[in-house]
C-alpha cells in the first residue's frame, strides 16, 4: 500500500512553524460588518470561531474601541484553555480584589488567573478601567512563565528597549515589553513608539491574544492516533485537519527561517515564521519553544523532520 507523508523542512537552521491550532481564516464569511480589511480582520475572525471573543452585538465587533481589563482577562483564560490548570470559584475574588463581586462576569477567570500568579493582587482590580497597551505585555509574559516555568529575562537582555518612547514605559513594565517584543507577542505604533500607557484597542487585543496563541501548547488528549515520538512531539487528526506539535531549541541568537510542509501530493506550502528576536547580547542557553502547525490534509501516515536538508526525525501520526 502506497504510503503518504509530510516532509517538515526548514531553512537556515530553525526548525519551527506556528498557525494558530483550530484557527479560522481571514477569508472566512466574517460574522461582524465591521472588521472586513481591518488590519486585525483575520485575527479576529478566528478567535471568534474559537468562542475566545466576541461582539459587542451580533454584528460588530467594534475592533477601534477600548478593552476593559475585565474583559482582557476572559480572553486570556480562554486562548490558554486546558493549559490553565488552576481551579477556582468566583465567590473566592474578595480573597484578591476588594472592588470586585462575585457577580462580575470576569470573576471566575480572575480568580484562575490570580492563582496561577498571572494577574498580580494589587488589591484592587479595577475591571471596568480600560487596560494599557503596558499592562497587556505584563500580563502576557507572566502568562508564558506560567505555561513554560522559565523566566525569560535571564535569557534576552531587558536593558535594551527597542521603542524611542522606552523613558515612558513604567519602570515595573519595561522588562515584560522588552520580553513580549522578542518573542514577537507584540508589536509598537506609528514611528517606532510602543505607546505603553495608551488604551489597548479591542483589535490590538485580538491580535496579541492571537499570537500568544500560537506558543500555547496545544493538548486535546483522547483524539490522538498512532504512536508518540516524545511527550512533547505529537501528530493528530481532529476535525478532518492534521494537528502537528513539535518543541524546537535555540542555542545562538540571530536565528531566521521558514517551516517548509510538502504534502503527498507534492503542494508545497511555505509558512513564515514568527522568529524570537534575539540580540547579540542575549543569552539564549535552554531556551526552548512549543509549537503546533495544522495542515488542512488527509491520510498523512509518516511526518519526517528535517534541518538544512538532513532527516533529523521522523514519527508516525
Amino acid at each position: 500500500m502506497k504510503k503518504n507523508w509530510i516532509i517538515l523542512a526548514a531553512s537556515a537552521a530553525v526548525a519551527v512553524g506556528s498557525l494558530l491550532a483550530g484557527g479560522g481564516s481571514a477569508a472566512a464569511a466574517a460574522p461582524f460588518s465591521d472588521v472586513n480589511g481591518h488590519w486585525a480582520e483575520a485575527q479576529i475572525l478566528s478567535l471568534t470561531s474559537q468562542g475566545v471573543i466576541s461582539g459587542i452585538n451580533n454584528h460588530t465587533f467594534a475592533p477601534d474601541r477600548p478593552l476593559t481589563r475585565g474583559q482582557f482577562v476572559v480572553m486570556l483564560a480562554k486562548i490558554l484553555k486546558n493549559d490553565l490548570k488552576t481551579t477556582g470559584y468566583r465567590h473566592e475574588v474578595k480573597n484578591y480584589f476588594t472592588d470586585v463581586k462575585a457577580s462580575d462576569y470576569y470573576a471566575d477567570e480572575l480568580v484562575r488567573l490570580c492563582k496561577a500568579n498571572i494577574i498580580d493582587n494589587r488589591g484592587s482590580f479595577r475591571g471596568g478601567r480600560n487596560i494599557t497597551r503596558q499592562e497587556m505585555a505584563h500580563y502576557l509574559v507572566n502568562a508564558y512563565r506560567y505555561l513554560y516555568k522559565q523566566d525569560l529575562s535571564s535569557h534576552i537582555n531587558t536593558s535594551r528597549i527597542p521603542f524611542k518612547d522606552a523613558k515612558d514605559i513604567a519602570p515595573g513594565y519595561r522588562a515584560d515589553v522588552v520580553i513580549a517584543d522578542k518573542i514577537n507577542l507584540i508589536s509598537g505604533r506609528d514611528n517606532g513608539k510602543f505607546d505603553p500607557r495608551a488604551t489597548l484597542t479591542r483589535g490590538e487585543a485580538a491580535y496579541v491574544i492571537y499570537r500568544f496563541g500560537q506558543i500555547v501548547p496545544y493538548e486535546d488528549v483522547g483524539v490522538r492516533s498512532g504512536s508518540r515520538l516524545t511527550t512533547i512531539q505529537d501528530a493528530y487528526y481532529k476535525n478532518g485537519n492534521l494537528y502537528i506539535t513539535f518543541t524546537y531549541d535555540l542555542p545562538s541568537a540571530g536565528y531566521n527561517g521558514q517551516i517548509i510542509v510538502v504534502t503527498r501530493s507534492g503542494q508545497q506550502i511555505n509558512i513564515d515564521v514568527d522568529q524570537v528576536k534575539l540580540d547579540d547580547s542575549s543569552s539564549v542557553s535552554g531556551f526552548k519553544q512549543t509549537r503546533t502547525i495544522v495542515v488542512k490534509e488527509s491520510n498523512i501516515k509518516t511526518i519526517i523532520v528535517r534541518v538544512n536538508g538532513r532527516e533529523i526525525t521522523r514519527f508516525n501520526v
